[in-house]
């Protein structure tokens, strides 16, 4: 952490602000109280993310972000904020996703998450909504996963963690210092099934970070070099489930999930290079280039998937801090560029089927084969200026350009040549306004604009289920207000933050099924959205104490929406409760650690038309742990009871889903017991 900053509050007292930094941001590590946005640093709480087997579990408690587990290891977790990204089919869409602040969301604004370093987060930065317009291509906002910093000494550590009805997660790692060269890696196996039937894994993943030393946490290093490795070699998808079904059993799979052999196999690989370099008094350039390769062979209920990916892209960023005519003032100035290769197979699903064209067993007909090449370039420039030594004002713009191209390549005399190209642009200008009404108090307002380009699937996915591009499917594109407060109150451990936004998001992106799609995934655009909401973020510590709550108020509606002769204006928008309050609670008292949390929410409707809710949660969380010290060596048993009241309930929705197959339920009453040796404190 930087060093503590002394300031005078209005009695003249002298008191140390917080030593927090935001490293996330476009010009540089900032105090939350200076950014006009809502913005939260957060270590993950050690029972919500006791396992580290999904990002959703890092992102537990923080204010504005809503997470779906769909308890499906061929699907990755849905992560949306302030409802961008709710009604993901794959992936997390509308957010920006980032490690150590390199992209891992791709170029077309899609992020497949299962690539992370999961073992190795030691805290995640989240911006919420408006700041999101200097990143490109999210309206919803930016997740930035940042790594522990390495030990000076050589320390290595190793956990186990294991329980009925999950699988287990056995984990290692070291961290340690080589003259000026700080090291960490993990190594990660997850095997077994889940709550569901038909949903086992098998993954393997590992990490490794160097950074040279001149970092002092809250900004990047001189250099790091990072590199992932995943492999995903077993991952059933059980599928969701019909209501009666989710009553009659939550547990089982959707017939025919199973019967077609709905799962996936992935190995990716990531590699990342950043470097920061200081150019004088105040000015500094930083700079990074990453790549990555991932092979993937996706089994659906309707075709049978491959993807052969290449991907990266460079970004550089100049910033400078000095005086603009007696007046503090910060620029920053920077440009991001990523590119994307896929080669795409796809074939009829013959799995489960006695006769099948060719008597293929297993790939029917071939349906695609095409090259989709998507490239991206995003200048931007953000300036501040402190109108008065406590009100802040800023002003930034982003201008995007997102290139398709699909090269064809199965071309006959009855199937023409569906090769296409299109590119979606956008300008996205920000502004803000911070008051610092005492060193520990800022209010602020902004407004931006952000935008969502469709994914390469979803361009690809045609509704009359021909080929190519589709021609008639827009970004959508999101007007943002915010205004909000921040603030610490002194001597008490209280740190709190509070927002209320409004965002009117035009062509809204939104998924539907057809009869006889098989499942398949289709997009079309709504007219308008208009969301309004509030969020409030609260953390407490005195002593053996620690107390933590995030509440969201979300009131989505569509506004202009018409299919066929059908208007769905006034209805709720799908996928997200209208109230939910997350909160969790420590106690350190008998050389032990007694943890608690609690998950709160209303009822989520399941379709457009509001048809049906998913009912509302009440899960609680108990852990019981303690450092035990032996023979040099640091052992932390940890047990914990998960849904201590054994509720029922949804944990994710398909949205929009044909025959009534929204629901993807949770786990019930799980107890784990978690084991750690080593010096590392996890």
């Amino acid at each position: 952490m930087a060093a503590p900053v002394w300031a005078h509050a209005q009695d003249s007292v002298r008191v140390a602000l917080p030593t927090v930094r935001v490293t996330g941001t476009r010009e540089g590590p900032r105090a939350p109280l200076e950014l006009p946005y809502a913005v939260t640093l957060h270590r993950p709480d050690s029972l919500a993310a006791l396992r580290r087997t999904g990002v959703d579990e890092l992102l537990f408690g923080v204010p504005g972000v809503a997470l779906a587990n769909r308890q499906n290891p061929a699907q990755d977790p849905r992560v949306s904020i302030r409802g961008f990204g709710a009604r993901s089919a794959f992936g997390v869409r509308g957010v920006r996703v980032l490690q150590d602040g390199v992209p891992v969301t791709l170029p077309d604004g899609q992020t497949p998450v299962d690539a992370l370093d999961l073992e190795g987060t030691d805290r995640v930065e989240v911006v919420r909504g408006s700041a999101s317009s200097l990143y490109g291509n999210a309206a919803g906002g930016v997740i930035d996963l940042r790594s522990a910093l390495a030990s000076r000494l050589f320390t290595p550590y190793a956990r186990i963690v294991a329980g009925a009805n999950t699988p287990t997660v056995s984990a290692a790692g070291a961290s340690g210092t080589v003259r000026d060269v700080g090291i960490t890696s993990s190594l990660t196996r997850i095997v077994g099934r889940g709550y569901r039937d038909y949903s086992d894994q098998r993954v393997t993943r590992a990490a490794m970070r160097m950074v040279l030393a001149g970092s002092d946490g809250d900004g990047p290093a001189p250099l790091a070099l990072s590199a992932r490795i995943s492999d995903v070699s077993r991952a059933e998808s059980p599928g969701a489930l019909t209501r009666a079904q989710f009553d009659a059993n939550p547990q089982q799979y959707d017939p025919q999930s199973y019967l077609k052999g709905a799962s996936k196999t992935v190995q990716q690989e990531d590699v990342s290079l950043v470097a920061a370099r200081a150019l004088g008094a105040g000015a500094r350039i930083d700079a990074s280039v990453f790549g990555g390769a991932r092979v993937l062979n996706n089994p659906t209920t309707q075709a049978i998937i491959d993807v052969k990916r290449a991907s990266g892209g460079a970004s550089m960023k100049v910033s400078e801090h000095g005086a603009l005519d007696g007046h503090d003032a910060r620029i920053s100035a920077g440009v991001d560029a990523q590119w994307l290769n896929d080669d795409r197979q796809e074939y009829t699903n013959c799995i489960g089927v006695t006769t099948c064209a060719g008597g293929v067993t297993v790939r029917g007909t071939q349906n695609k084969n095409q090259r989709e090449l998507v490239g991206s370039v995003g200048p931007y420039a953000r300036a501040e200026l402190a109108l008065l030594p406590t009100v802040l004002a800023s002003a930034g713009v982003r201008s995007d350009a997102v290139n398709f191209r699909l090269r064809d390549r199965l071309i006959t005399a009855t199937n023409p040549d569906d090769s296409g190209e299109r590119t979606l642009n956008a300008v996205s200008p920000s502004a803000g306004l911070v008051w610092r009404a005492t060193p520990l108090w800022s209010v602020y307002g902004s407004v931006s604009s952000s935008f969502d380009t469709p994914t390469t699937t979803e361009l690809g996915n045609k509704e009359d289920g021909s080929s190519g591009i589709n021609p008639s499917l827009q970004p959508q594109r999101a007007t943002n207000l915010e205004v909000g407060s921040k603030g610490f109150f002194v001597g008490t451990g209280v740190r709190w933050d509070i927002a209320v936004f409004e965002a009117n998001v035009h062509d809204e992106l939104v998924p539907f099924d057809i009869p006889n799609g098989n499942g398949r995934r289709f997009y079309r655009n709504a007219g308008r959205t208009v969301r309004r909401g509030g969020e409030l973020g609260v953390d407490a510590e005195s002593g053996p104490v620690a107390l933590h709550a995030a509440y969201e108020y979300s009131h989505y509606r569509y506004v202009s929406y018409v299919v066929g002769t059908t208007s769905y204006a006034g209805r709720r928008i799908p996928g997200i409760p209208e109230q939910a309050l997350m909160t969790s609670a420590s106690l350190n008292a008998l050389d032990m650690r007694f943890s608690a949390t609690a998950d709160l929410a209303g009822p989520a409707d399941v379709d457009d038309a509001n048809t049906a809710q998913a009912p509302g949660r009440a899960v609680f969380g108990l852990a019981v742990s303690r450092e035990v010290s032996v023979g040099g060596a640091r052992f932390s048993p940890l047990v914990a009871l998960q849904n201590v009241g054994g509720v029922r309930y949804a944990g994710s929705l398909s949205v929009n889903a044909t025959a009534g197959k929204f629901y993807e339920p949770a786990p019930g009453r799980t107890l784990l017991v978690r084991v750690t040796v080593g010096a590392m404190g996890r």
